[in-house]
C-alpha cells in the first residue's frame, strides 16, 4: 500500500509539470503547408575518459612518493648542471619536509661528510700513504688551558658513583649485577684490506656480595685506528660504530669485556708503522677478537650501530666522520630519557706521505720525498710484519737467488732488468708507495748480495723504471 501511494504522488506530480510546460509554450502558427524539418544535429563527440595512473603500482610508501613530488624543485640537469654537493644538498633540502622517521638509534648519531673526498678538489691521495685518526670534539673538557687552569671551563654533569651503588642487603639479596656500556668503531678499508677495531668509551660497573663494588672507565681521548696504509685508486673505507649496553646478573661479565679491550689493544698494536700484506692478517685477528667478545654478551643486552661507507679520492683537513654518543643511566638501560651524553668524537684522515722511510720532501705533499741521509741499512731493516724486514722479504721471499747468482757472473743487462722488476714489484705488492718501492731497489743493491759489476748494472737508470725515478729524486 505505502508503494502505491508512492507511485500515485508521482505520477501527480508528473501530470502537473505537464499541464504547466502546456500553458507556458508559444502557439505555434497554423499553415496548411508543413513547416520545413530542422536538420538534425550533430551527433555529440565523446570526451576521452580520464586516464587513471596508478602511481602506486610498483608498492612503494607514502614517503617515497613526498619526496618525488618534490624532486620536480630540484635543479635541472644538463649544460650548467650543479655539482655533485649541490645536487646533494637541494635533495637535502627538499626531503627535510618529508614525514618524520622514528629515532631508532636513541644512543649514537653519526655524520658524514665525502662530498671533497669524492669531488678530488684535495690533495691527491692515490699512491701516498694515510692513516685513520680519531679525536675527541670537547673542548671544554680537554682544553689544554682548562685543564692546565683552574678546571673545566664550564659546569657540567658529573657521574655519582654513590647514586650507581647498592648497598650490601641489596647486593646479598638480588645478586651480582653488572652493567657494562662501551661505544667501539669498527674500519674496513678495502685495497688495502685492513679491519680494525677501536673501543671509544667503556664504563663498567660491577657489584656482588663478595667483593664488593667496582668501576671502570676507559676513555679514547686520541687514538689512531690504522697505521699507514697506500691509497690505491680503489680503496674504500667503511666505518661502523657500536653502542653495546649490557645489563648482566653475572660477575665475570664485565670483566670478560674490559679483558677482552686490554688484549685486543695488544694484539691491535702493529709492529711496523705501516700496513702490509703481512700484518694485515694480525689486525684483522684482533679486530674479530674484540668484536666476539663484545658481542657475546649475555641476558639483557642492547645493541646500536650506524655505518657510513665512502671512497676516497683526495684529503681534506675537515673530519670525515663525527659521532656523538650518550649513554642511558647505569640503574636502567632501557631510560632513554634519561640518557646523558658522553662527547663527541671526529675522524680524520692524516695529511698523506709519499715515504715511511723520510720524513721530507722536497716540497709540500704531494712532491717527491727526499731521501738525502737515508743510508739503505735504514730501508732494508724497515719492518713489513713479525720477524721481516724488507730485506728479508726481498732476499727470500721473491725467490731470486739464481738470478742474483746470474747476474754476478755475468752482469747481463736483461737479468739485471729482471731484478730490478720484480723487486719493485713485490714492494709495491706488499703496501709499498711508487717511491718506496724505487728506494728499495736502490737499497737492495748497496746490500752484500751484489757484487761491483752486478750493482752498476743493477743502479744504471734505464735498468728499469723504478731506477730511473730514484736517479730522478737524487740527483
Amino acid at each position: 500500500m505505502r508503494n502505491f501511494k508512492l507511485a500515485a504522488r508521482m505520477l501527480s506530480g508528473a501530470a502537473i509539470a505537464a499541464l504547466a510546460a502546456c500553458a507556458t509554450a508559444p502557439e505555434v502558427p497554423t499553415s496548411s503547408e508543413p513547416a520545413p524539418m530542422p536538420p538534425p544535429p550533430p551527433p555529440p563527440v565523446a570526451e576521452p575518459a580520464p586516464i587513471d595512473i596508478d602511481r602506486n603500482a610498483g608498492g612503494y610508501p607514502d614517503e617515497y612518493l613526498e619526496l618525488e613530488d618534490q624532486f620536480e624543485s630540484l635543479p635541472p640537469t644538463g649544460a650548467g648542471a650543479p655539482s655533485i654537493a649541490a645536487s646533494r644538498t637541494a635533495f637535502r633540502e627538499a626531503s627535510r619536509s618529508a614525514t618524520p622517521v622514528q629515532d631508532y638509534l636513541p644512543y649514537i648519531d653519526v655524520a658524514i661528510e665525502q662530498d671533497i673526498l669524492v669531488a678530488g678538489n684535495g690533495p691527491a691521495l692515490q699512491d701516498r700513504y694515510t692513516r685513520i685518526q680519531i679525536v675527541t670534539l670537547d673542548p671544554d673538557s680537554y682544553d689544554i688551558a682548562g685543564v692546565a687552569g683552574d678546571g673545566r671551563k664550564s659546569k657540567k654533569e658529573t657521574r655519582d658513583y654513590d647514586k650507581e651503588s647498592r648497598g650490601w642487603l641489596s647486593r646479598t639479596l638480588m645478586g651480582s649485577r653488572n652493567v657494562t656500556r662501551t661505544l667501539i668503531a669498527d674500519f674496513d678499508i678495502s685495497n688495502p684490506d685492513i679491519k680494525t677495531t677501536k673501543a671509544l668509551f667503556s664504563s663498567t660497573f660491577r657489584s656482588d656480595n663478595a667483593k664488593g663494588e667496582a668501576w671502570a672507565t676507559n676513555e679514547s681521548i686520541s687514538v689512531y685506528a690504522t697505521p699507514y696504509f697506500k691509497v690505491s685508486p680503489n680503496t674504500m673505507i667503511e666505518g661502523r660504530f657500536r653502542m653495546q649496553l649490557s645489563d648482566e646478573r653475572s660477575s665475570s661479565a664485565g670483566a670478560n669485556v674490559m679483558n677482552a679491550l686490554q688484549t685486543a689493544a695488544n694484539l691491535i698494536a702493529p709492529t711496523s708503522a705501516l700496513v702490509t700484506f703481512f700484518n694485515a692478517p694480525a689486525m684483522l685477528q684482533a679486530s674479530n677478537f674484540l668484536n666476539t667478545q663484545s658481542t657475546s654478551l649475555f641476558g639483557q643486552s642492547i645493541t646500536e650501530e650506524s655505518t657510513g661507507a665512502f671512497a676516497i679520492k683526495s684529503w681534506t683537513a675537515d673530519p670525515i666522520l663525527i659521532i656523538r654518543a650518550e649513554l642511558p643511566p647505569a640503574a636502567n638501560i632501557k631510560n632513554t630519557q634519561k640518557k646523558e651524553g658522553i662527547g663527541k668524537w671526529v675522524v680524520y684522515l692524516e695529511p698523506p706521505i709519499p715515504s715511511v722511510f723520510t720524513a721530507n720532501t722536497f716540497g709540500g705533499n704531494d712532491d717527491a720525498p727526499n731521501f738525502e741521509g737515508v743510508s739503505s741499512a735504514d730501508i732494508l731493516s724497515f719492518n713489513v710484519g713479525t720477524d721481516l724486514r724488507v730485506y728479508d722479504y726481498i732476499f727470500s721471499r721473491l725467490e731470486l737467488s739464481d738470478q742474483i747468482t746470474s747476474l754476478n757472473e755475468t752482469g747481463d743487462v736483461d737479468t739485471a732488468r729482471l731484478i730490478c722488476s720484480r723487486i719493485s714489484r713485490g714492494l709495491s705488492a706488499v703496501g709499498f708507495t711508487t717511491f718506496d718501492a724505487a728506494a728499495g731497489v736502490w737499497a737492495a743493491s748497496e746490500s752484500d748480495q751484489f757484487t761491483a759489476a752486478a750493482r752498476a748494472a743493477l743502479q744504471a737508470p734505464d735498468t728499469c723504471s723504478a731506477m730511473q725515478l730514484w736517479t730522478e729524486m737524487t740527483e
